[in-house]
């Protein structure tokens, strides 16, 4: 008999852990794949950046890795939460994931917490790995080339900087991982729709949603501006850059918040179906 009816917190430790212990195989694929693939990309990318006789004061390769780690980031980051509910997909493992004496918040939380917050520290941790593997491995070929070292990532945000620099303040920074958090979540929710394939089917609904509402905008805009007519009103008040990414922030958080609460009222749906 469950006491606490919402959650505990050694129940959900012992839930963690026996999802790390029966998965280990397919997370240490993962991992290992998500290594190798950066790992090549940059190695690859240094090939270019080094050959030559050219002198450097900071590493030419950094302004690759800076976006490559933005790219990596959003990339896999989709990927890992399409993963989510992978569990539900076959009867076997859906049988035996909703037999396992737990709430259905603690079933959903272990898993999202996996795949959203556990997966930053292995993306972060795999990144750094093929990044020295480049510098290990550029540093015997070219010895006499010293400018070689791993990337900085505190040069991801700067603003009137004498080198390269993905964001200019720390807002659009802000603004770009609250986007991310908010794809992401999309992804979430497409795994507690679409078990299967929830990659591919969620990112082609996406697709489609995001085209059908350019066109709409598109459309509109053309029917408030047309004849070079425009509109105005007054009091009209010109925000900031830093209100507009502020704003941009809020809105990203409200969103990403809601699609993850869908997403679990959506699995105990699915839940309750499956039981049947």
């Amino acid at each position: 008999m469950i006491k606490d009816t919402f959650f505990s917190l050694p129940r959900f430790m012992n839930l963690c852990r026996k999802e790390m212990v029966e998965s280990w195989r397919s997370n240490v694929l993962r991992i290992v794949l998500l290594y190798g693939v950066m790992a090549v990309a940059v190695i690859w990318n240094g090939y270019f950046e080094y050959r030559g006789n050219y002198s450097h004061t900071t590493d030419p390769a950094w302004s690759f890795l800076l976006i490559a780690f933005i790219w990596g980031l959003w990339i896999f980051g989709c990927l890992s939460a399409s993963f989510t509910m992978e569990k539900m997909k076959t009867k076997t493992s859906r049988t035996s994931t909703l037999m396992t004496p737990v709430t259905p918040f603690e079933r959903f939380f272990s898993r999202w917490f996996v795949f959203t917050v556990v997966f930053l520290v292995v993306f972060l941790i795999t990144y750094k790995l093929a990044d020295y593997t480049r510098v290990i491995v550029y540093s015997l070929t070219y010895p006499e080339k010293d400018f070689i070292a791993p990337v900085d990532l505190s040069h991801l945000v700067g603003k009137g900087k004498d080198y390269y620099t993905l964001c200019r303040t720390g807002w659009e920074f802000g603004a770009l991982i609250a986007a991310y958090f908010f794809v992401q979540s999309l992804f979430v929710l497409g795994s507690t729709i679409w078990p299967k394939n929830s990659f591919l089917k969620t990112f082609a609904s996406g697709t489609i949603i995001g085209i059908v509402y350019f066109l709409v905008g598109v459309f509109m805009s053309k029917i408030l501006l047309q004849s070079n007519k425009y509109y105005s009103f007054p009091g009209d008040i010109i925000m900031s850059d830093e209100a507009m990414w502020g704003l941009l922030i809020a809105v990203s958080i409200f969103f990403t918040l809601f699609n993850w609460i869908l997403a679990y009222f959506r699995f105990k749906e699915s839940e309750i179906i499956n039981r049947m």
